[in-house]
């Protein structure tokens, strides 16, 4: 892993500045700490919401275990988001190495853990910030050490703007932040470096009222989203596609493809420099571009089908820095509009129920909250 991308935070200690745990002296550098980027902040459900990952690794001989974390107003110290032991647990994850069999919060010597965040505020942009963290020497229920960050700089870079990449409804934009093996949470390694593209990223499944399938849903042909003409959802050039994927006529005799071969059938559009959208599981022989061809908002690039590494015909879009669709870094979007209809709460539902309507709202320059339901113009 390249860490020259990383920006090392600066701590000073809050309370101890070191104790003792059997023959072991633990002090605040025995926890490193590193923020992989700075966050672009991104409006979601009306609220200014970040989306970013900090590192924590372990530089002691004893395992240390992180046991809070929160992010606070820097003027009024009041708490935006709090991080309790649980919640710890399940966002931390351990980089995977072979010496590293660790999980959550307990991180092993020489160990790295990915710390995921999403923090949201009710004002209109976030105030500044500061990162408080809690650690100790795991099994010692006595000492702890606490550290902050002053301000945390947030990026000025404005997400980028999307038209619509399909038309009509009812979309599900399937995603959510907290799934452990969701895209948000998973780690490529390419050519040496660790990165997230799917850090937005979007699953686009059609639906009725609750199901997205009509008749037997094992044929692909009964997806109600199947061949559906997917968009270019800016003015740009194309930068590669793949079309080499075949297709089976049924989920179950789809075959199982290794994460480098998640994408299937894949357009990336190039919007402006590092800017890099990519369009998955396409059909085969859909796509209807060719690398270098200069192409306008709203036109049909392709139709939506079931290749790759997925478990239902949709379209999988994401935006990245650069023109790879795994060894790139994942970065926020928004849609020029779309008309929110209705949320799936409980997402084990979905398919088998009928989504929570909600008043029809035509929302401008977000992105689709969780697992809701919209329909483009």
């Amino acid at each position: 892993m390249n860490r020259s991308y990383f920006i090392l935070l600066s701590f000073f200690i809050l309370s101890l500045a070191k104790y003792s745990f059997g023959q072991q002296t633990i002090t605040p550098g025995s926890l490193q700490i590193q923020l992989l980027q700075k966050p672009i902040p991104v409006t979601i459900d009306h609220k200014p919401t970040l989306v970013y990952e900090m590192h924590f690794t372990n530089t002691s001989s004893l395992n240390l275990e992180i046991t809070g974390f929160s992010i606070l107003n820097l003027a009024n110290k009041d708490t935006l988001l709090n991080y309790d032991q649980t919640a710890l647990n399940s966002r931390l994850q351990p980089i995977a190495t072979r010496n590293n069999p660790g999980k959550g919060a307990i991180i092993q010597p020489a160990a790295t853990h990915i710390l995921y965040i999403e923090a949201n505020t009710s004002r209109r942009k976030f105030p500044a910030i500061f990162h408080h963290v809690r650690f100790k020497a795991a099994g010692d229920s006595i000492h702890h050490l606490e550290r902050n960050h002053d301000t945390l700089t947030l990026s000025s870079t404005q997400p980028t703007i999307f038209a619509n990449p399909l038309k009509g409804g009812n979309w599900t934009a399937v995603y959510d932040p907290s799934w452990q093996r969701g895209h948000r949470r998973v780690v490529y390694e390419v050519k040496g470096r660790q990165r997230i593209p799917g850090r937005f990223a979007i699953d686009f499944i059609k639906i009725d009222s609750a199901h997205y399938a009509e008749g037997n849903e094992d044929s692909i042909q009964n997806w109600l989203g199947y061949a559906e003409e997917v968009l270019a959802v800016a003015d740009g050039e194309v930068a590669s596609v793949r079309d080499d994927f075949p297709e089976s006529a049924t989920l179950a005799a789809h075959p199982v493809y290794r994460s480098e071969q998640a994408t299937g059938n894949y357009i990336s559009l190039k919007l402006t420099t590092n800017r890099y959208v990519f369009y998955e599981h396409l059909k085969p022989g859909s796509i209807k571009v060719k690398p270098g061809q200069k192409i306008k908002k709203g036109e049909v690039i392709a139709l939506l089908g079931f290749t790759g590494q997925t478990t239902g015909p949709h379209l999988h879009l994401h935006l990245a820095d650069s023109n790879s669709p795994l060894g790139a870094e994942g970065l926020p979007f928004i849609f020029e509009t779309f008309t929110l209809i209705g949320r799936y709460p409980d997402f084990s539902k979905f398919g088998k129920a009928t989504f929570n309507k909600v008043r029809p709202e035509k929302i401008r320059h977000e992105m689709p909250p969780s697992n809701t339901v919209v329909i483009f113009e």
